[in-house]
Protein backbone atom coordinates (compact mmCIF):
# COMPACT_ATOMS: atom_id res chain seq x y z
CA UNK A 1 0.00 0.00 0.00
CA UNK A 2 1.77 3.37 -1.41
CA UNK A 3 2.26 5.84 1.59
CA UNK A 4 0.68 9.62 1.27
CA UNK A 5 3.51 11.74 0.82
CA UNK A 6 3.68 14.10 3.28
CA UNK A 7 3.63 18.18 2.31
CA UNK A 8 6.37 19.72 3.21
CA UNK A 9 6.50 22.10 6.55
CA UNK A 10 6.54 25.48 5.46
CA UNK A 11 7.50 28.13 8.26
CA UNK A 12 4.06 30.24 8.55
CA UNK A 13 4.06 34.10 7.86
CA UNK A 14 3.65 35.82 10.88
CA UNK A 15 1.92 39.74 10.47
CA UNK A 16 3.45 41.93 13.40
CA UNK A 17 -0.06 43.71 13.03
CA UNK A 18 0.04 47.35 13.20
CA UNK A 19 0.27 47.83 17.37
CA UNK A 20 3.34 45.84 17.13
CA UNK A 21 5.26 47.83 13.77
CA UNK A 22 4.46 50.69 16.66
CA UNK A 23 5.82 49.80 19.75
CA UNK A 24 9.23 48.50 17.20
CA UNK A 25 8.65 52.12 15.61
CA UNK A 26 8.45 53.88 19.10
CA UNK A 27 11.60 51.63 20.40
CA UNK A 28 14.32 52.92 17.42
CA UNK A 29 12.61 56.36 17.96
CA UNK A 30 14.07 56.12 21.43
CA UNK A 31 17.11 54.20 20.39
CA UNK A 32 17.90 56.94 18.05
CA UNK A 33 17.52 59.61 20.58
CA UNK A 34 19.50 57.99 23.25
CA UNK A 35 22.47 57.35 21.15
CA UNK A 36 22.43 60.87 19.57
CA UNK A 37 20.69 62.82 22.42
CA UNK A 38 24.34 65.22 22.87
CA UNK A 39 24.40 66.35 19.27
CA UNK A 40 20.45 66.61 19.48
CA UNK A 41 20.72 69.34 22.28
CA UNK A 42 23.99 70.80 20.79
CA UNK A 43 21.90 71.23 17.87
CA UNK A 44 18.70 72.58 19.74
CA UNK A 45 20.90 75.34 20.90
CA UNK A 46 22.82 76.32 18.44
CA UNK A 47 19.19 76.95 16.40
CA UNK A 48 17.98 78.76 19.58
CA UNK A 49 21.29 80.96 19.95
CA UNK A 50 21.26 81.91 16.42
CA UNK A 51 17.59 82.67 16.15
CA UNK A 52 17.85 84.80 19.57
CA UNK A 53 21.15 86.57 18.55
CA UNK A 54 19.58 87.13 15.12
CA UNK A 55 16.11 89.16 16.79
CA UNK A 56 18.97 90.95 19.64
CA UNK A 57 20.90 91.84 16.61
CA UNK A 58 17.77 93.48 14.61
CA UNK A 59 16.90 95.29 17.85
CA UNK A 60 19.92 96.64 18.25
CA UNK A 61 20.27 97.88 14.49
CA UNK A 62 17.22 99.60 14.44
CA UNK A 63 17.70 101.16 18.02
CA UNK A 64 21.07 102.42 16.57
CA UNK A 65 19.68 103.37 13.31
CA UNK A 66 17.15 105.56 15.56
CA UNK A 67 19.52 106.60 17.98
CA UNK A 68 21.80 107.73 14.49
CA UNK A 69 18.92 109.47 12.75
CA UNK A 70 18.32 112.03 15.19
CA UNK A 71 21.70 112.77 16.07
CA UNK A 72 21.34 113.35 12.37
CA UNK A 73 18.24 115.93 12.52
CA UNK A 74 20.03 118.15 15.06
CA UNK A 75 23.50 117.56 13.25
CA UNK A 76 21.38 119.02 9.91
CA UNK A 77 19.93 121.93 11.75
CA UNK A 78 23.15 123.09 12.87
CA UNK A 79 24.70 122.59 9.46
CA UNK A 80 21.56 124.75 8.14
CA UNK A 81 22.47 127.51 10.88
CA UNK A 82 26.25 127.49 9.67
CA UNK A 83 25.17 127.50 6.41
CA UNK A 84 22.41 130.23 6.10
CA UNK A 85 23.11 132.29 9.20
CA UNK A 86 27.28 132.36 8.63
CA UNK A 87 27.89 130.56 12.20
CA UNK A 88 30.63 128.31 13.09
CA UNK A 89 31.04 124.50 11.36
CA UNK A 90 32.82 123.00 13.99
CA UNK A 91 29.69 122.03 15.61
CA UNK A 92 27.88 120.31 12.79
CA UNK A 93 31.28 119.06 11.99
CA UNK A 94 31.90 117.43 15.35
CA UNK A 95 28.45 116.05 15.27
CA UNK A 96 28.33 114.47 12.00
CA UNK A 97 31.65 113.06 13.18
CA UNK A 98 29.73 111.32 15.95
CA UNK A 99 27.38 109.64 14.15
CA UNK A 100 30.03 108.23 11.61
CA UNK A 101 32.34 107.35 14.64
CA UNK A 102 29.59 106.01 16.94
CA UNK A 103 26.84 104.89 14.28
CA UNK A 104 29.29 103.16 11.48
CA UNK A 105 27.01 100.63 9.81
CA UNK A 106 23.77 102.35 10.02
CA UNK A 107 22.62 104.30 6.48
CA UNK A 108 22.49 107.78 8.58
CA UNK A 109 26.23 107.71 8.79
CA UNK A 110 26.75 106.91 4.75
CA UNK A 111 25.13 110.16 4.56
CA UNK A 112 26.94 111.71 6.65
CA UNK A 113 29.84 111.45 5.46
CA UNK A 114 28.98 113.69 2.95
CA UNK A 115 27.70 116.46 5.03
CA UNK A 116 30.88 116.15 7.04
CA UNK A 117 32.78 116.61 3.80
CA UNK A 118 31.14 119.70 2.94
CA UNK A 119 31.68 121.42 6.57
CA UNK A 120 35.76 120.25 6.33
CA UNK A 121 35.48 121.71 2.77
CA UNK A 122 33.96 125.18 4.43
CA UNK A 123 36.92 124.64 7.23
CA UNK A 124 39.67 124.30 3.89
CA UNK A 125 40.59 120.66 5.71
CA UNK A 126 40.43 119.47 1.89
CA UNK A 127 42.34 116.41 2.90
CA UNK A 128 40.13 115.59 5.02
CA UNK A 129 37.55 116.49 3.14
CA UNK A 130 38.73 114.26 0.18
CA UNK A 131 38.43 111.48 2.60
CA UNK A 132 34.85 112.35 3.96
CA UNK A 133 33.71 112.31 0.28
CA UNK A 134 35.29 109.08 -0.43
CA UNK A 135 34.11 107.34 2.23
CA UNK A 136 30.70 108.26 1.07
CA UNK A 137 31.39 107.26 -2.37
CA UNK A 138 32.33 103.32 -0.88
CA UNK A 139 28.62 103.44 0.06
CA UNK A 140 26.50 105.09 -2.17
CA UNK A 141 28.66 104.49 -6.03
CA UNK A 142 25.78 102.48 -6.73
CA UNK A 143 23.29 105.77 -6.92
CA UNK A 144 24.60 107.49 -9.73
CA UNK A 145 22.67 110.69 -8.61
CA UNK A 146 24.31 110.83 -5.00
CA UNK A 147 27.94 109.86 -6.75
CA UNK A 148 27.74 113.02 -8.87
CA UNK A 149 27.73 115.11 -5.86
CA UNK A 150 30.77 113.15 -4.19
CA UNK A 151 32.67 113.37 -7.82
CA UNK A 152 31.70 116.75 -8.09
CA UNK A 153 32.86 117.89 -4.24
CA UNK A 154 36.20 116.00 -4.84
CA UNK A 155 36.61 118.10 -8.28
CA UNK A 156 36.53 121.27 -5.77
CA UNK A 157 38.82 119.77 -3.27
CA UNK A 158 41.63 119.38 -5.53
CA UNK A 159 40.93 122.53 -7.55
CA UNK A 160 41.94 124.68 -3.99
CA UNK A 161 44.93 121.97 -4.06
CA UNK A 162 45.81 123.31 -7.00
CA UNK A 163 45.72 119.78 -8.14
CA UNK A 164 44.22 120.37 -11.58
CA UNK A 165 44.74 116.79 -12.97
CA UNK A 166 42.95 115.26 -10.01
CA UNK A 167 39.91 117.90 -10.17
CA UNK A 168 39.93 117.37 -14.27
CA UNK A 169 39.53 113.42 -13.44
CA UNK A 170 36.42 114.15 -10.94
CA UNK A 171 35.04 116.56 -12.98
CA UNK A 172 34.91 114.92 -16.18
CA UNK A 173 32.56 111.84 -14.18
CA UNK A 174 30.20 114.55 -13.28
CA UNK A 175 29.40 115.16 -17.11
CA UNK A 176 29.99 111.45 -18.54
CA UNK A 177 27.52 110.02 -19.63
CA UNK A 178 25.23 113.08 -20.07
CA UNK A 179 23.37 114.88 -18.59
CA UNK A 180 25.88 114.50 -15.19
CA UNK A 181 25.39 117.89 -13.34
CA UNK A 182 24.50 119.45 -16.64
CA UNK A 183 26.22 123.20 -16.91
CA UNK A 184 28.00 123.10 -13.96
CA UNK A 185 30.07 120.12 -14.73
CA UNK A 186 31.01 121.45 -18.58
CA UNK A 187 32.25 124.74 -16.50
CA UNK A 188 34.51 123.14 -14.36
CA UNK A 189 36.02 120.96 -17.19
CA UNK A 190 36.70 123.96 -19.08
CA UNK A 191 37.88 126.00 -16.30
CA UNK A 192 40.18 122.64 -15.50
CA UNK A 193 41.85 122.53 -18.96
CA UNK A 194 42.13 125.67 -18.84
CA UNK A 195 44.17 126.10 -15.90
CA UNK A 196 46.48 123.08 -17.11
CA UNK A 197 47.15 125.12 -20.28
CA UNK A 198 45.10 123.23 -22.66
CA UNK A 199 43.66 126.15 -24.35
CA UNK A 200 42.45 123.47 -27.23
CA UNK A 201 40.73 121.14 -24.98
CA UNK A 202 38.79 123.82 -22.71
CA UNK A 203 38.19 125.32 -26.09
CA UNK A 204 36.44 122.10 -27.03
CA UNK A 205 34.57 122.17 -23.77
CA UNK A 206 32.97 125.40 -23.79
CA UNK A 207 31.75 124.72 -27.35
CA UNK A 208 30.16 121.85 -26.85
CA UNK A 209 28.64 123.69 -23.94
CA UNK A 210 26.77 125.74 -26.15
CA UNK A 211 25.66 123.18 -28.38
CA UNK A 212 24.37 121.24 -25.41
CA UNK A 213 23.09 124.35 -23.35
CA UNK A 214 21.70 126.87 -26.13
CA UNK A 215 19.36 129.06 -24.13
CA UNK A 216 21.53 128.91 -20.73
CA UNK A 217 22.01 132.21 -18.97
CA UNK A 218 25.61 131.84 -19.49
CA UNK A 219 25.86 131.79 -23.16
CA UNK A 220 27.41 135.58 -23.18
CA UNK A 221 29.91 134.44 -21.06
CA UNK A 222 30.71 131.16 -22.53
CA UNK A 223 30.85 133.10 -26.12
CA UNK A 224 32.84 135.10 -24.31
CA UNK A 225 35.53 132.83 -22.81
CA UNK A 226 35.71 131.06 -26.74
CA UNK A 227 36.84 134.13 -28.34
CA UNK A 228 39.24 134.66 -25.83
CA UNK A 229 40.25 130.96 -26.46
CA UNK A 230 40.25 131.46 -30.03
CA UNK A 231 42.79 134.55 -29.91
CA UNK A 232 45.09 132.83 -27.53
CA UNK A 233 45.04 129.54 -29.85
CA UNK A 234 46.02 131.14 -32.84
CA UNK A 235 48.76 133.14 -31.74
CA UNK A 236 50.40 130.07 -29.70
CA UNK A 237 51.52 129.52 -26.21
Amino acid sequence: MARKKQKPLTVPKISLGKPTEKILLRYSLVNFFQKNLLLIIIGVILILVVGGGFYFWNIFNKRAEEKASSLFYQAYLTYKNAKNQGKTWEEPMNLFTQITRDYPRTATAGLSFFYLGNCQFNLKKFDEAINSYTQFLSKFSSQPQLALLAYDSLGYCYEEKKDYKKALEYFQKTIDPPPGLGETGYLNVARCFEALGDHNRSLETYKKFLSQFPDSPLKNFIQEKINLLESKTRIGP
